[in-house]
């Protein structure tokens, strides 16, 4: 046991390798500066992560990572409280302030001059840090200190700087600023201090670790104090971040178990489910078909065997399933496809990319031309009713709808607009062929008219010149 213990200590000795106390403080206080250098570099840096979140592109906002220099001052506050140099923490604590404020300020002109001001995934990535940023900061934080105390400069640093991510936190809560939301400020720069407090107590734990010297003597009571102090804003800042990841897994947990539903129970070869969407606000499970229309004893049992899922049981199930008022357009069922399978959590649950999306495209081009006929037929006939009435006082209301007819590819086209026009009083054949003329230019179509006396009690009325009377 204590050749393991010898072994272990060997192996994780951090005392072996250090660099010398003063070359060590050299290095932080020349990573704190707050001049020349560095502050041309945070400048750049501001700009280069503002862009590339902009964009959304990942590339760019590493780019601006690698060349921050934000961590040095936030390591220094760490090293200034493990040597008891109040002064000298009060020093990095302002520099840090002002290196913060002049950042989101610099990223929200950007932001707000930018031309495109829609929130891209990497924008949003930072508006709910969990738990596990907490526990990145405070890994990164421990490898960044260990790499600076070391003698060898080594690639420590850079892969820190890009795991912590201290600069795009800022940049985004200036986006927050810039449009007026408080979820990205806020967010972003609660992302921001968890990275900063956690950095900060991994640098305090490993300078105490190797035992870097004091500036001035402290008693016990005061070491306490200290100690009790970090912990108690540890543990603020962890608590939100928390529940946040508690939200997090709750989300996942619900969306794994839609998936599931839908998949079990919306297996049907008639009819495809295109969109599914969890409304938290209403409590509402919404599902949109396109096919055959469900009835409705199978959306009863479709409501019980949304029971079995622990996540799901408290939410009322809605089916939409080619209502005109809500229904999809072909446009927007092929962008929620595309969205999906771009997307980790999208709306459409597609688990062969290439067959299920070559079926859905199928379906969409299918049951689109019959949604847009209605919609062009409402559109005619209202145009129809308004403007002919005020061109025709006599008519009283006006029905119809289009003529289909297949041809040899199986395709359904629109071929001649069949109107009933109910009127008040006769009208005069002249009259009766302005108004055909008039409602054929309104189509963009042929038209068959018929005209009725609103008065006629008579329904079904049978006429057309290849009858025998």
């Amino acid at each position: 046991m204590d050749y393991l213990k010898k072994v272990l200590l060997d192996v994780f000795d951090l005392n072996a390798d250090r660099a010398s106390m003063e070359e060590i403080s050299e290095r932080i206080e020349s990573g704190a500066l707050l001049k020349g250098t560095n502050m041309a570099i945070l400048i750049l840096a501001m700009f280069i992560a503002s862009i590339g979140l902009n964009m959304n592109s990942t590339a760019v906002i590493i780019g601006a990572m690698l060349i921050s220099p934000l961590m040095g001052v936030i390591m220094a506050i760490g090293y200034g409280i493990a040597t008891y140099d109040t002064a000298y923490v009060r020093k990095s604590f302002l520099k840090l302030l002002f290196q913060v404020g002049f950042c989101i300020l610099t990223s929200t002109i950007y932001f707000y001059i930018s031309p495109i001001s829609t929130a891209s995934s990497e924008l949003l990535a930072r508006t709910e840090p969990t738990i596990w940023d907490v526990l990145i900061a405070l890994f990164g934080g421990l490898a960044g200190i260990i790499g600076i105390t070391r003698k060898e400069k080594s690639n420590v640093i850079p892969g820190v700087a890009i795991a912590t991510a201290l600069m795009p936190p800022l940049c985004t809560a200036g986006y927050g600023i810039a449009t007026h939301s408080l979820k990205f400020f806020s967010g972003a720069l609660y992302l921001f201090c968890i990275n900063g407090v956690f950095i900060c107590l991994s640098t305090f734990i490993v300078l105490k670790f190797i035992k870097v010297p004091a500036k001035q003597y402290v008693s016990i009571q005061v070491l306490r104090r200290q100690k009790f102090y970090l912990a108690i804003i540890g543990i603020i800042t962890i608590i939100p971040s928390v529940y946040t990841a508690y939200q997090s897994v709750r989300d996942n947990v619900e969306k794994a178990q839609a998936t599931s539903y839908i998949n079990e129970y919306f297996n049907y070869d008639d009819r495809q489910v295109v969109a599914y969407h969890i409304r938290e606000d209403s409590k509402t499970f919404e599902v949109v078909l396109i096919g055959k229309t469900l009835e409705e004893t199978q959306i009863d049992k479709l409501k019980k065997d949304l029971l079995n899922y622990s996540q799901l049981k408290d939410l009322n199930l809605k089916i939409i399933q080619n209502v005109y008022d809500e229904g999809y357009s072909k446009q927007d069922i092929e962008k929620l496809i595309n969205s999906s399978i771009q997307q980790r959590d999208g709306v459409l649950n597609v688990a062969n990319k290439d067959s299920d999306l070559m079926k859905y495209q199928n379906l969409s081009v299918q049951y689109y031309p019959a949604y847009q006929r209605i919609t062009d037929n409402q559109a005619i006939l209202k145009a129809f009713n308004t403007k002919g009435k005020i061109l025709f006082p006599q008519i009283d209301k006006i029905e119809g709808g289009t003529i289909n007819n297949i041809n040899e590819k199986g395709e359904v086209n629109a071929l001649k607009f069949m109107v009933i026009v109910y009127v008040k009083e006769q009208l005069s054949s002249q009259d009766v062929i302005k108004l055909k003329s008039w409602m054929e230019s309104e189509a963009n179509m042929p038209v068959i008219l018929n005209v009725q006396i609103s008065s006629n009690n008579e329904d079904n009325i049978i006429s057309g010149n290849g009858i025998s009377w």
